[in-house]
């Protein structure tokens, strides 16, 4: 009697296992399916909100800076700089991109009362987008002293940015078979074993080698400039002496570090030792020089504040080799001077997340 109880048990849950693995694969299939839409609904929203709305988002960020080899070398309400850099203006099929980040920054400076205006390079990613950067100085009030700007990678030259990461691995290569000859078979072997994530690290802290595919008209784009009336700033300095607005400081330029020819001393010449001097570079590793001690503030930009930070990794690149990782964007110090970056408005490739465009009012007291 046991035995046939336990037959009967034993055939019916045979016969509701069968009914029960097609609706169990039935129900994974669906939940597998919903969840890979809907992560590829999250990945299509993310890349929308990266190419479409944070890159056209730029904000206003307002800074106040002290600069106390400048007492009495002021205006009594403080100096107010507005800072714009890399707008890397395309023009051709990206100009009603470029219009509506134009109008934007309209709208962010419209009535604003300031002294300064400078731009610290990449105006221009191509030549064609020339017409747009005199659109945008046109777009924001003239400044009461003036407008002065730097030079920057982009405003001499282009690149092939989609073969950076081969480029670099032949290079990481190259070294590595270089170090290979010095190592022991020990290390050898464990250098093996570590290539790719050292090749990861390796991506993380260099600067990104695109191929260059040609160059801008750096001569025309500077003509340009200087009809609109910004003076621009090629290794030298500008003493600006104002004493009925109690203005006495001096503004000094450096060419792009990497495809311009800097030279920090000349910008520096002239300049007496005990006045205040404002740097514009376009590159931060400017702070790499050993004459970085005679300035007091560097403004820079060329890192887009990373362009895009992802969890883990973090900022995807600071385009620099002697700047901190923590030091992408914003202010802080080397020794005693005083340094901040700015995102910028634009990027290379037409995408920003996390790491949203801007301009800046800096007020110097």
């Amino acid at each position: 009697m046991i035995k046939q109880t336990s037959s009967i048990y034993d055939e019916r849950k045979l016969q509701t296992a069968k009914h029960a693995d097609p609706l169990q694969r039935t129900a994974w299939l669906w939940w597998t399916g919903g969840a890979l839409m809907a992560a590829g609904i999250a990945g299509a929203g993310i890349l929308l909100y990266a190419h479409e709305i944070e890159p056209l988002d730029i904000q206003l960020e307002r800074l106040t800076i002290r600069l106390p080899r400048a007492a009495g070398r002021l205006p009594a309400r403080g100096l107010r700089i507005l800072h714009l850099s890399d707008s890397h203006f395309h023009g051709g099929g990206r100009t009603r991109r470029e219009h509506a980040k134009i109008e934007r920054v309209r709208a962010l400076t419209s009535g604003l009362d300031y002294d300064l205006l400078v731009h610290t390079g990449d105006f221009i990613h191509f030549d064609d987008g020339l017409e747009n950067v005199l659109r945008l100085l046109d777009a924001v009030p003239r400044p009461r002293v003036g407008a002065y700007g730097v030079f920057g990678n982009h405003d001499y030259t282009h690149y092939a940015m989609e073969e950076a990461l081969p480029r670099m691995w032949r290079t990481f290569r190259a070294a590595e078979h270089a170090a290979d000859q010095r190592r022991s078979r020990a290390a050898r072997l464990l250098a093996a074993a570590t290539r790719w994530p050292r090749y990861i690290r390796y991506v993380r802290n260099t600067p990104l080698d695109g191929r260059r595919t040609g160059s801008n008209d750096a001569a025309r784009l500077n003509a340009a400039l200087e009809r609109w009336g910004m003076t621009m700033l090629h290794n030298c300095a500008k003493h600006l002496y104002r004493p009925d607005i109690g203005l006495d400081i001096h503004l000094a330029g450096v060419d792009d570090v990497i495809e311009g020819r800097p030279r920090l001393g000349d910008s520096l010449q002239g300049i007496p030792e005990s006045a205040p001097v404002i740097l514009l570079s376009h590159n931060p590793d400017i702070i790499a020089s050993p004459q970085l001690p005679r300035v007091d503030l560097v403004l820079s930009g060329h890192t887009h504040g990373g362009q895009i930070r992802v969890p883990l990794w973090g900022v995807a690149h600071t385009q620099a080799e002697h700047l901190p990782r923590r030091h992408v964007s914003g202010f802080f110090r080397v020794g005693e001077t005083q340094v901040y970056i700015t995102r910028g408005i634009g990027e290379g490739i037409p995408l920003r997340f996390r790491a949203g465009p801007q301009i800046t009012l800096i007020e110097i007291t």
